[in-house]
């Protein structure tokens, strides 16, 4: 099942409005839940039942304040919750840090995507199977 939920976690408001004004191009349909840092989502996580028959994504910056991207993997790693096992995540981030790429492939991710989002960049993931 391709993509049609997509969890956006991203402080910077112009990335957030380029991100999701290209998926919409890409897919009017997806239904794209932006947040501004990893605690509002993983809240948001917690809090919200995701539905199984929706096929989720979750774009996850790495520099962010209050909870980082890496802080956000952290937590959900050591959480409880339902569906970590079947979360799929791609880190996005405006660093070419190579520190940052080891440390993103350290965690169950798909993939690592420097901003700005392009559409050949993204998707590729949009297309992935549930």
């Amino acid at each position: 099942m391709p993509v049609n939920r997509i969890i956006l976690v991203d402080d910077d408001e112009i990335s957030n409005f380029l991100s999701i004004s290209l998926i919409k191009k890409i897919d009017p349909e997806i239904e794209i839940i932006p947040f501004r840092n990893g605690k509002e989502a993983l809240d948001y996580l917690q809090n919200e039942s995701l539905s199984k028959r929706r096929s989720n994504l979750i774009l996850l910056d790495i520099r962010m304040p209050v909870m980082n991207g890496f802080e956000f993997l952290e937590e959900v790693h050591n959480s409880d919750l339902r569906i970590k096992d079947s979360m799929r995540v791609v880190m996005l981030s405006s660093s070419d840090n190579p520190r940052d790429l080891e440390r993103a492939k350290s965690f169950k991710v798909l993939g690592y995507i420097n901003k700005p989002l392009k559409e050949e960049s993204i998707s590729t993931y949009l297309s992935l199977a549930g």
